[in-house]
């Protein structure tokens, strides 16, 4: 199994696919600047591409024999592929969290001068697991995160329980249904078992047979 990541958020102010692919052509990998992009390509109704971005981090070194503490900075890359469909208003990043939806916004409005603007598609956590219950085989409802949780007067706050099997994960979705903000869950894939993170903010983390991965792609941008 493979683990990968879908975030998903509407994206504004975005050229056609023909006038956003050569920005990001034309731009290409600059040395000093903190975004470059790696590659790129195009579909009828959609821009693929992958960015490279640059920060840095002082590490710290302690000095043995002066006791003393130096500091240097480092370069550190993340990567980021992403596909761009303008017509939809769909901007999906297959990297890091939820975040990274901002690093695009960011890449394009400074690096480009697109002044586009995305914002998060909120996922409803209880319909998108009612619905990989009726559209998935083998579903099971592994653990749930609540942010107002109260056991008893002494307790109360978030609370992230694990459940040993769907029924009691379910009870316990129905009566704290308005406070979920993240689900664990596992069902069959085509060729094997799926594993997903369902997150508030349509951030979804899953692991899947290589094979299987657009057909559960697919299954998740259908909780939207």
């Amino acid at each position: 199994m493979a683990s990968y990541k879908l975030n998903i958020a509407t994206i504004r102010s975005c050229p056609p696919v023909k006038d956003l692919l050569k920005a990001l052509d034309d731009y290409g990998l600059p040395e000093n600047e903190p975004y470059g992009v790696l590659s790129t390509s195009s579909s009828e109704t959609a821009v693929f591409a992958t960015i490279a971005r640059r920060t840095h981090q002082a590490v710290q070194k302690l000095q043995t024999e002066t006791r003393e503490l130096t500091s240097t900075e480092v370069e550190k890359v993340a990567v980021y592929p992403f596909a761009v469909k303008p017509k939809n208003h769909i901007l999906e990043v297959y990297a890091g969290s939820a975040a990274a939806v901002k690093y695009i916004e960011e890449f394009m409005a400074g690096a480009l001068g697109i002044a586009v603007a995305t914002e998060p598609i909120e996922l409803d956590i209880p319909a998108a697991i009612n619905k990989l219950v009726a559209d998935t085989q083998r579903f099971v409802l592994k653990s749930l995160r609540v942010e107002d949780y109260a056991h008893n007067s002494y307790m109360a706050g978030p609370y992230s329980p694990k459940f040993l099997d769907s029924v009691h994960g379910m009870e316990f979705l129905e009566e704290y249904s308005q406070s979920v903000t993240s689900a664990g869950v596992r069902f069959a894939g085509p060729t094997g078992r799926v594993t997903v993170t369902l997150k508030a903010q349509a951030a979804f983390s899953y692991s899947c047979n290589e094979d299987d991965q657009s057909e559960i792609q697919s299954i998740l941008r259908k909780l939207l």
